[in-house]
């Protein structure tokens, strides 16, 4: 009679073939067992849990346990939440411990970190010295996220400045007291002296560039979210060689301290993505090799207005270069129509907007995108994907779904000409979602309108 194999963490009952020494895995070269245990994600995985991570696999069998411990880039991605600890019964053994043994199977590798600790007042004194051993792995880290509480921060801190020789990319998210402003906040200097420092991303509980001491002019990425644009502003200010941007604010600028306010230079700038009132310090900035611009959450009409005319300013000093575009406007602004005529390289865009009431605008929109013999005329001759999300008000009647189904018909009949051909792109993808504050029955029209974009290319999709 067959032994019958060890219980095995990783069964089909999980979506696993059963593997152990006993069975197929013995005939595997360890090569093939390499690559199928690439696939699993310890990135997320608690370490004081045994049952996640890379320790079910030291469980299996001896086999499997000696390919994990001779492959130290498995232990390489430190994922440490304390509050596991203090929830969680029958422990067998101390946090530290745990911490110490997987931070010597990670054998001197670059390390991937995230913290999480909220309660610094729940912590025993193996969660303190599981810590203190994290930190002292500072050296090694090469990415960092940090989700604290302030006091947790402050305290630690000391240990890791001038020791974060390898750190690549930081994530920092500070949890204040209630009724502790941030600018009242002690500066966090723990990360000026990073030399391989490229992408940082803060939350919004931080003033970054009064709280958080950086060495903001190396910095090629940049995430940051602030309760009002002004720090936005300062954060570029000092950070000259950006690649990749993201910012954000939801308060108003001027309810911000006042300039004065002078024009940012981001030369390198490819990627923008623009969320909320930051739009508004868009009319500050020149980027002349910005390809990507995403402007979301402006929908309130308060901000609308003036956001567009700030992106409209921005646009004007990168037209050229400029491939992909989203956008949105509410009401539809005229200047809309003015932005897409100066972006004439434009490849990728997504326009969000709400129909003005007895306005044509849309209408004319729809024919200046139509493919009327001369292509020089035609706006956005290079575009090849097109999205639309609209809300239509019920009184409103400006929404053509006869206009669109033309519109595209036109383009892509026209691309696909061969004395169009470099002149006019073909467009390649079209989606397009209607809202509105009744229900609408499209019936035939619609059937039509899918049936003559079926006709000429098109894939009807969810």
């Amino acid at each position: 009679m067959d032994r019958k194999p060890a219980t095995n963490p990783l069964s089909t009952d999980s979506g696993w073939l059963a593997l152990s020494s006993y069975g197929r895995s013995s005939y595997l070269p360890t090569e093939i067992l390499l690559a199928i245990f690439g696939f699993l994600d310890f990135s997320k995985a608690n370490l004081l849990n045994l049952s996640e991570g890379p320790w079910p696999l030291t469980q299996v069998c001896r086999r499997f346990r000696n390919i994990m411990l001779d492959y130290p880039l498995f232990w390489t991605h430190i994922t440490l939440d304390p509050s596991y600890w203090k929830y969680c019964g029958n422990r067998l053994t101390r946090a530290d411990l745990l911490v110490s043994a997987f931070v010597k199977r990670s054998k001197n590798l670059p390390l991937n970190v995230r913290f999480r600790w909220f309660n610094i007042e729940d912590g025993s004194a193996d969660v303190r010295e599981a810590i203190l051993i994290f930190y002292n792995t500072c050296h090694r880290w090469k990415t960092a996220d940090l989700d604290l509480q302030c006091a947790t921060f402050y305290e630690m801190s000391p240990l890791i400045v001038g020791r974060l020789s390898q750190l690549e990319t930081l994530k920092l998210s500070l949890n204040l007291p209630p009724n502790v402003r941030t600018n009242s906040l002690p500066e966090i200097d723990a990360f000026h002296l990073a030399p391989k420092l490229r992408s940082v991303s803060l939350e919004p509980t931080l003033y970054a560039t009064k709280t958080v001491r950086l060495p903001w002019a190396q910095l090629t990425s940049l995430h940051a979210y602030h309760y009002n644009p002004t720090p936005n502003y300062h954060c570029l200010r000092l950070s000259p060689n950006l690649v990749e941007c993201h910012i954000g604010a939801h308060g108003n600028l001027w309810l911000s301290p006042h300039g004065p306010y002078h024009t940012i230079t981001l030369p390198h700038l490819k990627k923008l993505v623009v969320n909320g009132t930051a739009a508004f310090i868009l009319a500050l900035i020149h980027a002349p090799q910005t390809q990507v611009l995403h402007i979301q959450g402006t929908q309130t009409k308060n901000y609308s207005s003036i956001s567009i005319e700030a992106v409209q300013h921005f646009i004007h000093g990168c037209a050229t270069s400029l491939r992909d575009l989203a956008l949105e406007s509410d009401p539809l602004d005229y200047r809309v129509a003015e932005i897409l005529f100066s972006t004439r390289a434009l490849v990728r865009l997504n326009l969000t907007l709400t129909l003005p009431p007895g306005s044509s605008l849309f209408r004319d929109l729809l024919k200046w995108l139509s493919y009327r013999g001369i292509p020089e005329e035609c706006l956005l001759p290079k575009l090849g994907h097109l999205t639309m999300s609209i809300y239509k008000p019920a009184e409103e009647t400006g929404f053509d779904m006869a206009g669109v189904a033309k519109m595209l018909l036109t383009r892509s009949r026209a691309g696909r000409n061969k004395e169009c051909q470099g002149d006019l792109a073909p467009l390649e993808t079209f989606r397009c979602n209607v809202n509105s504050d009744r229900k609408m029955d499209w019936g035939l029209e619609k059937e039509a309108f899918i049936a003559a974009l079926e006709s000429v290319g098109f894939k009807r999709t969810r």
